[in-house]
């Protein structure tokens, strides 16, 4: 299919099948958006960027995608206009009649709308499963206990005043998880797990700085966004490589705050293997289902031991202002699209050459006293 006849195909969908459309005119925009941000991430690639600034991008694409459908919804339309006469020629040249394209691309669309209705169940499902995994770390808070260890409070209150964080935070223990997990908007919730108890100092302190890099960051609000993003569009493979990529440089982001505060690269990778090492599945009942993949451990390890630590790897001072250009850029983009437009002329001919068949009763005819019925 050639760019004039798919331009053609939409402009059909668009006022025959308008749910068929909108999930098309979004799994394409999205596209070109996830391949805008491909795109800068390669470009910046030579600049060495830190993980920080590459989390940043990617997330201003997953809240690009996020505010795609509903600019579509509020936005009005910014219609680029081609002579449906032009595209009709070119599209389908003297052996077709656009009477028969509109007849394949309404048949070809009756035939994908179950494919549709499909899509937005599977969407509901992976939402479904998503609100599954918060449930499951609430209820996981509420069966914590506070974490009574006098050296993590001291290194929490060290670190938030070197990091200059404010937000309240509140240490808690669980025996349902292998490795600490962070979670909250507002109150923030640090969760260790019993085998905490037994950590050096050291190791206190790495875990409570990567972890509090997840709270300067905003991180598990974010990578909420990212997943819903994930359900919506779970069918552009792009979007999964996306999600790995953000997954991956969120957690170098805050193992540079680690390695920062301790000011031992070494140490931290030993540490960090040695934790990844007593993960076990229990931690599966809630990881996955929040964050889904696990983050690389490779490229973490290689990042930490050749980094040379770049200034507040969690700064959040560029957070909104990007927010707001991911909404500046998607804002026209969701609003775009193209209108074929027909002359008067050309829509009289159109109507003057549709095969109208009119049939003939005579008054004492079945047929006959059949209709006359239905007018009375």
């Amino acid at each position: 299919m050639t760019a004039l006849s798919a331009i053609a195909a939409l402009n059909i969908l668009e006022q025959q099948h308008a749910l068929l459309f909108f999930l098309i005119d979004l799994s394409l925009k999205s596209s070109l958006v996830l391949l805008v941000a491909f795109a800068i991430q390669f470009l910046i690639r030579e600049r060495h960027p830190t993980p920080s600034t590459k989390s940043i991008i990617w997330m201003m694409a997953f809240a690009a995608l996020i505010l795609l459908p509903l600019f579509h919804a509020i936005i009005p339309k910014i219609s680029f206009s081609l002579n449906y006469e032009s595209v009709i020629a070119n599209t389908l040249g003297s052996t077709r009649s656009p009477t028969d394209f509109a007849t394949q691309i309404d048949s070809m669309a009756a035939s994908l709308l179950g494919l549709g209705i499909g899509y937005l169940l599977i969407c509901g499902l992976l939402i479904f499963y998503l609100l599954s995994g918060i449930l499951k770390v609430i209820i996981l808070t509420r069966f914590a206990r506070p974490f009574k260890h006098d050296i993590a409070e001291q290194k929490l209150q060290q670190l938030q005043q070197i990091n200059g964080c404010n937000r309240p935070i509140e240490l808690l223990v669980s025996s349902k998880i292998s490795s600490p997990l962070t979670w909250g908007i507002w109150r923030h919730k640090i969760i260790f797990p019993l085998a905490a108890y037994g950590w050096s100092e050291e190791l206190l302190q790495q875990s409570i700085s990567h972890e509090l890099g997840h709270v300067q960051r905003g991180d598990w609000v974010l990578q909420i966004v990212a997943r819903i993003a994930i359900s919506l569009y779970w069918i552009n493979p792009l979007a999964w490589l996306a999600h790995r990529e953000l997954l991956i440089e969120t957690e170098k982001a805050c193992d540079d705050v680690a390695v920062e505060n301790s000011g031992s690269p070494l140490s931290y990778a030993q540490n960090l293997l040695a934790l990844a090492n007593t993960f076990n599945s229990q931690s599966s009942l809630v990881a996955p289902a929040l964050l889904g993949i696990q983050s690389s451990l490779s490229h973490r390890i290689r990042h930490i031991l050749k980094q040379e630590v770049n200034g507040r790897s969690s700064d959040t001072s560029n957070i909104l202002p990007s927010l707001f250009f991911a909404a500046l850029v998607v804002a026209p983009l969701s609003a775009l699209t193209i209108d074929l437009q027909q002359s008067e002329q050309t829509s009289t001919i159109r109507y003057k050459s549709t095969i109208i068949t009119v049939s003939f009763f005579p008054n004492d005819s079945r047929e006959h006293d059949y209709l006359m019925a239905e007018f009375r």
